[in-house]
């Protein structure tokens, strides 16, 4: 009485494993197909980053900026719109895990995030410079830094290599930290300060003031790359596409030299396209 129901049973079982596994089916990666078919990748931005990463133009009534100029060739290369999306820079990570944005294209460096994410090959190599007063003797070295009064963002690169440097030379630097760029551009400027350790599109950006000057050599290179979800590997590979396009055909040297920030660059080729 038992055996036909039996029979059954395991044909239905030979069925499902014979077929294709619906879990399987869901978790398909389709992440460049929806960006595709939407018209739109969402780019995650922070304009509070400043310039000239991305920032609102006043003048223009747009995001401008070297990172939003690249976000911008990077969708027409994916053939769809650039759609900048502002998060707080912290909260980027969890609104792109959560898939508000497809990408975090916003002074990322390469390695700050893991699990679960991923990143594209470089598209810039920033550093950490000194910004001093015009006519100001150079300062080309830490040690020329021992005595002096240096502004440093808080958390920042430059503050991690002048207190690595201080905690080996007994706080020979006299470091004074803030989150208030403004602030510490106008204490340098009325020789409250006398050097500031910034990133170099910040430093170079603000060297347009001909009351400031950039000095020194480059500290801590650190690639900046594209952020994505961990499974979206289409999504990825596309971007690495473009970006080594760009790399390729010059195009990315053209955006960073409009934005004074090609030299020093040339390190990016040892990358693999």
């Amino acid at each position: 009485m038992t055996t036909k129901p039996l029979l059954f049973s395991l044909g239905i079982l030979g069925l499902l494993l014979l077929s294709p596994s619906p879990l399987r089916a869901n978790t398909a990666d389709t992440s460049l197909a929806n960006v595709t078919r939407r018209g739109i990748l969402r780019v995650a931005i922070d304009a509070e980053i400043g310039a000239p990463y991305v920032f609102w133009n006043p003048q223009t009534k747009r995001y401008d900026g070297f990172e939003w100029e690249l976000a911008q060739e990077l969708s027409a290369r994916l053939r769809v719109e650039a759609r900048p999306t502002p998060i707080p820079w912290g909260e980027q990570p969890s609104s792109l895990r959560s898939r508000q944005v497809d990408v975090i294209l916003n002074l990322r460096e390469e390695g700050s995030l893991d699990a679960p994410f991923s990143t594209s090959q470089p598209y810039y190599r920033t550093s950490q410079r000194l910004l001093i007063r015009r006519g100001d003797a150079p300062l080309n070295t830490l040690r020329d830094l021992i005595g002096k009064r240096v502004g440093v963002i808080e958390a920042s690169g430059g503050a991690a290599v002048l207190e690595t440097f201080n905690k080996n030379r007994g706080n020979a630097i006299r470091l004074f930290a803030t989150r208030d760029l403004n602030r510490m551009l106008t204490q340098l400027r009325n020789r409250q300060l006398d050097a500031l350790m910034l990133d170099e599109p910040i430093a170079t950006w603000h060297s347009r003031d001909r009351a400031f000057t950039v000095t020194g050599q480059p500290l801590l290179p650190i690639p900046l790359v594209v952020v994505v979800n961990r499974e979206d590997t289409s999504l990825l590979k596309a971007v690495n596409q473009a970006i080594s396009d760009m790399r390729r055909e010059g195009r990315l040297e053209q955006i960073l030299k409009r934005w004074n920030l090609w030299q020093n660059q040339t390190r990016l080729k040892a990358y693999p396209n």
